[in-house]
């Protein structure tokens, strides 16, 4: 025996829409991805068939049908016309919908001319919406008069007035063939594609004394399908999909759906909230649960690479908005003033700077500031994923910053604010030169610089300090205790963390052969009212 879910030849099926198979769980990621399982149970009832309309536009390779009881023999999308009606909203609607009887067009010219006939037709390519000069045949007792529509005021119908139309669209269902079915069967789709997804935000109320009570909580934004008491989970990473942008045959589509996160702003945090990689969770939660039921976060566990918060009966339509608070639990802090140096560009490429180049380097360069940093031990049961932070003080908001992913156990710095009271002043100073150095057969001078840190704490408590300060050329000599190393293209971060003159000079190839990036580093406890001097020397080769 065959049941087949779908229309059959000579008989129509019964109609659903979307709901015919209603998503029992969802698996949500961050980037907007989402891994949907829609299911529902074989009905008895005309042999079991039903069609499912709207599909979906999946990624391509992740579509995958499958029954429970049964043997799937196939899924198949197709598209068929149906006819509907709706209410006549323009003249050109009324003359459409009363065809074939007897009418007065009045024009819109100042003569206001009645024409008296039969509404005959309305002409119109095949396959095309009425373009705006479309015409109106009128058979009157002088022949046949084409009138165009923006030349009429008004059409006067006699009798019986039809004021619905007949409006043929496209309509796509999904047929799946399943033999031998057993009693519970049950058919399904699973797939994942664009259209969901999950922003995550923290709220850190420190007391100042190393505790910070966090709260976690997810917006949901639902751009794909309707959502009724769904099982939802939340997955802490995001997904690595090789044909993210295609879009699977069975979708009848040749472009894949818009979703809020094609806008700028949610690729800004798509790149801005990545942290790990993506796998699939199979299952599905059967069976439908009481209407309009509360979301309960009902655990999270670990699952390779990921870590997922699930939460049930969640009752979300397309296009809502949704906050869902998911975790309480407390973290370790302690505060931390970081100082961050950055390159300055070798003197030889300052003096071919212009106007502007210049005053933008001289804003880059002065008056460097520290940083307060909150440093976050995550002391939970869950790592901490990238998102924004709210940080209060014994309940009033102190800052909002940038929280990044620290695993179960582990560090991540917050920053929050500019420490004005740590006192800054940094000096470079050119030591000497040594001409005709030959380095490869090649001459080169030789460019030796020192330079000076003075970190003045003006806070009446003692604090702690981190400072960096990054060199182009070689490293020397470094004092205070301090760590010197050298450095490659690779840790030199994002671009967003490089200078903003980086790209004002075209790096030549003898620079990366010869010379490199030093960085400095030093740790200490800065007294209150202290002040510390932090030196360090370096050099360089220039042709």
């Amino acid at each position: 025996m065959a049941l087949v879910l779908g229309s059959l030849a000579g008989q129509e099926a019964p109609r659903a829409g979307a709901g015919a198979l209603p998503v029992r769980e969802v698996t949500v990621f961050k980037d907007g991805h989402a891994y949907v399982v829609r299911t529902a149970p074989l009905s008895p009832d005309a042999g079991g068939r039903v069609v499912l309309e709207n599909l979906p536009a999946p990624v391509l390779g992740t579509f995958w049908p499958f029954a429970t009881e049964a043997r799937l023999v196939a899924a198949k999308a197709s598209r068929d016309t149906v006819t509907t009606r709706q209410a006549a909203l323009d003249l050109r609607d009324v003359a459409t919908a009363n065809l074939g009887r007897d009418a007065v067009v009045v024009t819109a010219d100042p003569q206001r001319e009645r024409i008296r006939g039969r509404l005959l037709a309305v002409p119109q390519r095949a396959g095309a919406a009425p373009p705006a000069g479309a015409v109106l045949l009128l058979a009157t007792g002088d022949g046949t008069r084409a009138l165009p529509f923006a030349s009429i005021a008004s059409i006067e119908v006699e009798g019986e007035f039809v004021s619905e139309v007949a409006v043929a669209r496209d309509r796509e269902q999904l047929e799946l063939t399943v033999a031998d079915p057993k009693a519970g069967a049950t058919v399904g789709v699973t797939y994942v594609q664009r259209g969901l997804r999950w922003i995550p935000a923290y709220r850190l109320d420190i007391d100042g004394a190393g505790k910070a009570a966090a709260r976690l909580e997810a917006t949901l934004i639902n751009d794909l399908v309707d959502l009724d008491a769904a099982t939802v989970h939340l997955v802490v990473g995001v997904p690595k999909f090789a044909f993210e942008g295609l879009v699977d045959p069975i979708s009848l589509q040749q472009e894949a759906a818009a979703v809020a996160a094609s806008t700028r702003e949610a690729s800004l945090l798509r790149q801005m909230m990545s942290n790990t990689l993506m796998t699939q969770t199979a299952g599905f939660a059967g069976g439908a649960a009481a209407p309009e039921p509360s979301p309960a976060v009902e655990g999270a566990e670990a699952n390779e690479d990921l870590f997922v918060f699930t939460v049930r009966d969640v009752t979300l339509r397309q296009g809502e908005r949704l906050v869902l608070p998911i975790a309480a639990f407390e973290l370790e802090y302690r505060d931390v003033y970081t100082l961050l140096l950055p390159f300055s560009p070798p003197l030889e490429v300052q003096q071919g700077l212009q106007g502007s180049q210049i005053l933008e380097l001289a804003r880059e360069l002065a008056a460097p500031k520290a940083m307060h940093v909150l440093r976050l031990r995550n002391t939970s049961t869950a790592p901490l994923t990238t998102a924004p932070a709210l940080v209060l003080a014994k309940g009033r908001v102190l800052a909002q910053g940038r929280l990044r992913y620290a695993p179960v156990g582990r560090e991540t710095d917050l920053e929050i604010n500019v420490a004005i009271d740590i006192g800054v002043d940094v000096e470079a100073i050119e030591r000497g030169r040594q001409n005709e150095v030959v380095l490869a057969d090649t001459a080169y001078r030789r460019v030796d610089l020192a330079g000076t840190v003075e970190l003045r704490n003006h806070k009446r408590t003692p604090v702690e300090v981190e400072v960096r300060r990054r060199v182009l050329g070689l490293v020397d000599e470094v004092g205070q205790g301090g760590t010197q190393r050298q450095l490659d293209l690779a840790q030199l971060g994002d671009a967003a963390d490089r200078p903003g003159w980086w790209g004002w000079w075209g790096w030549p190839h003898w620079w990366f052969r010869h010379n490199g990036f030093g960085e400095f580093r030093w740790a200490m406890r800065l007294e209150a009212g202290a002040t510390a001097r932090l030196e360090s020397s370096w050099h360089y080769f220039w042709r």
